[in-house]
């Protein structure tokens, strides 16, 4: 191994549910690429991933209903026309500059970090971001890097899931623990599933991007799934 020397690591996230073993087979076969270029294969266990989904959606809406509080178009953001008085501003300004899911997120946040809530959910929640960064903290150490899919199903039709927000949000239980962990990661293209395309997702240790994007590169150099064009937009 001259110039890729990561260790690529197969998770039990590979276990995928709901009909989708096409993408959990596009995603076994870029780990097989890895290991022709010499990367070693082992299996590792994330034990509090399936917690990421229900604590990201605590967490996130909480820090989205704090920061965008500043956008009240007067210091931030839009601002809308011919308003009567500033409280009528406030109002006009937020409902037309914010669309429905942002809405929602700010609502559930502003909720969770509520008197008599903030224990029960905002400070809960960041303990259990804290129990996920333990895990692949420990995966870390006798690791580089972490492959798994990028998402349980290929992307959903445009607008088919608009009207089932939970349905979304599960769509991220492979990707955010990386974001609560705070550790970097990259997805990379690594096959089609009825024509739409499949992620392979990579995580890295902090301060870890140089090897991720060896790994991508390295990847990419064998495939040519990053230049295929899906067929509804071919």
């Amino acid at each position: 191994m001259k110039d890729f020397e990561t260790v690529v690591v197969e998770t039990d996230l590979l276990i995928l549910g709901g009909g989708m073993a096409a993408c959990g087979a596009a995603v076994e076969a870029a780990l097989a690429e890895y290991k022709k270029l010499g990367a070693t294969l082992v299996d590792i266990s994330l034990p509090n991933t399936h917690l990421a989904v229900p604590a990201y959606y605590v967490v996130a809406p909480a820090e989205c209903s704090s920061n965008l509080s500043r956008y009240d178009g007067v210091r931030f953001g839009h601002r809308a026309a011919d308003v009567k008085d500033l409280q009528d501003m406030y109002r006009r300004s937020r409902g037309e500059g914010f669309g429905a899911e942002v809405k929602r997120r700010i609502m559930i946040g502003t909720y969770a970090l509520s008197a008599g809530y903030y224990d029960a959910y905002y400070l809960k929640a960041q303990q259990v971001r804290q129990l996920i960064a333990d895990d692949f903290r420990k995966a870390f150490a006798d690791v580089d890097v972490i492959a798994g899919p990028t998402a349980p199903s290929v992307a959903f039709k445009l607008g088919d899931k608009v009207d089932d927000p939970i349905t979304m949000y599960l769509n991220d239980i492979y990707t955010i623990g990386a974001n609560l962990a705070g550790l970097p990661g990259i997805s990379v293209p690594c096959g089609f599933v009825e024509g739409l395309p499949v992620g392979l997702h990579l995580v890295g240790p902090h301060f870890g991007e140089s090897a991720l994007l060896r790994c991508a590169h390295q990847y990419q150099q064998q495939t040519d799934w990053h230049v295929a064009c899906p067929e509804a937009f071919s």
